[in-house]
């Protein structure tokens, strides 16, 4: 019984301290909601990045990935990886993240193409 009430007591706090059981619901709330609020905020200033220097690669890909990472929205990242990579083919690091994104998606053969590219480019990628 001791064994089933200490497992019960690191779950509870594993779960409080993740913020899965909130101290206040009006404060789960309030933290989704300011979340919500910084991630369209960083979106408009990637896309202003891009839309201000459209020929610069390195915004291209930092929007990428933005795309990838905050949202899961791999199609829009790789649209961005594509419009750098368009704008500079010896980019290491975009072919980097385009494999990343490639293998979320579980294309793999095509993220392979890509590390290999990154590794071509920039050998002190972690590929």
């Amino acid at each position: 019984m001791n064994y089933f009430l200490s497992s019960m007591f690191v779950l509870f706090i594993f779960l409080f301290h993740s913020g899965c059981i909130a101290p206040n619901p009006a404060m789960a709330v309030k933290n989704q909601s300011q979340f919500a609020e910084e991630s369209n905020a960083s979106q408009r200033y990637y896309d202003q990045l891009v839309t201000e220097d459209p020929l610069n690669a390195t915004a291209w890909c930092i929007r990428g990935n933005y795309y990838n990472n905050v949202f899961n929205q791999y199609e829009k990242a790789l649209q961005c990886y594509d419009q750098g990579l368009d704008l500079d083919p010896t980019y290491g690091y975009c072919w980097y993240s385009k494999g990343i994104t490639l293998q979320n998606m579980k294309r793999f053969n095509e993220s392979a193409i890509c590390f290999e590219n990154a590794k071509k480019f920039d050998p002190t990628l972690p590929v």
